[in-house]
C-alpha cells in the first residue's frame, strides 16, 4: 500500500492479508464484531476513536498504522535516515470536547516524540473535567491567542502568542483558552504514541476524520 491517504478499510484489509488472518480471527483478537470489521473493510463504516484504540491494541500494531501508510519494511528497526513531512491541510485530525488535534508526520511509527497541532477549546476546569496525565515530557509553543496551563503542582501559568513551556507530563495538566478566539499551539510529547492517543478516551472523543 503506497497511498498515505488510504482509508481505514484498506489499511485494515492490508494488515489482515499480510498476516493471513480471517475476519473471525481479527474479531477474536480485538473484540470487534465480524459484521463491524466487514463494514469497515468495505468502507461502509468508520470507527469511533476508542474503537480505533481497541483495534490497534488487539492487532498489536502502532495506532499510527491505522492513520496512514504502514512503515516501510525495516524502518522501525533502522531509525537512521528516517524522514517524513506534513503539508498544509494534511495530517490526521481528532476532535474532542477539549481540543481539536491534528497529528503531524504520522507516516513514521514508533517515534521518539509526537508532534501535534492543537486548538484549545475548554475555558474552565469545570468544562475540561479531570486533569490529563501520561508518561514522558511535553513541550508546547503558543501560535495564536492566549491560554492558561493548569497543573496539580504549580499555580496557573498564563501564556501568550510566542510563549512556550516544558513540563513533566505525569503531572496532571490542562490547557484552557483565555483569549476571545481559541488558542492554537504546537505540542511535542515524548510519550509512546499509542499510549498518548489512548488518553484521548478520557476527554470524550467526538469524532475522528482524515
Amino acid at each position: 500500500m503506497t497511498d498515505a491517504k488510504s482509508s481505514l478499510g484498506d489499511i485494515l484489509k492490508d494488515i489482515r492479508n499480510r498476516n493471513r488472518w480471517t475476519l473471525a480471527e481479527v474479531s477474536s483478537m480485538t473484540g470487534l464484531a465480524v459484521s463491524t470489521l466487514s463494514k469497515v473493510e468495505n468502507n461502509q463504516m468508520q470507527l469511533t476513536y476508542d474503537r480505533l484504540i481497541q483495534l490497534a491494541q488487539g492487532l498489536e500494531v502502532d495506532i499510527v498504522e491505522l492513520f496512514g501508510t504502514p512503515a516501510a519494511s525495516g524502518e522501525t528497526q533502522n531509525l537512521l535516515g528516517r524522514r517524513t513531512y506534513t503539508r498544509t491541510g494534511d495530517g490526521r485530525a481528532i476532535i474532542t470536547r477539549n481540543y481539536d488535534y491534528l497529528y503531524l508526520c504520522t507516516e513514521i511509527s514508533k517515534k521518539s516524540m509526537v508532534p501535534i497541532f492543537a486548538v484549545v477549546r475548554a475555558r474552565t476546569l469545570e468544562e475540561f473535567g479531570p486533569l490529563i496525565r501520561h508518561r514522558g515530557e511535553e513541550f508546547f509553543y503558543v501560535l495564536e491567542g492566549e491560554l492558561e496551563l493548569h497543573t496539580e503542582i504549580y499555580a496557573p501559568l498564563r501564556l501568550k502568542k510566542g510563549d512556550s513551556a516544558y513540563f513533566d507530563a505525569m503531572t496532571g495538566h490542562a490547557y484552557l483558552s483565555v483569549s476571545d478566539e481559541p488558542a492554537q499551539i504546537i505540542c511535542v510529547c515524548s510519550t509512546p504514541e499509542t499510549e498518548l492517543v489512548s488518553t484521548l478516551e478520557s476527554t470524550q472523543t467526538i469524532k475522528h476524520r482524515d
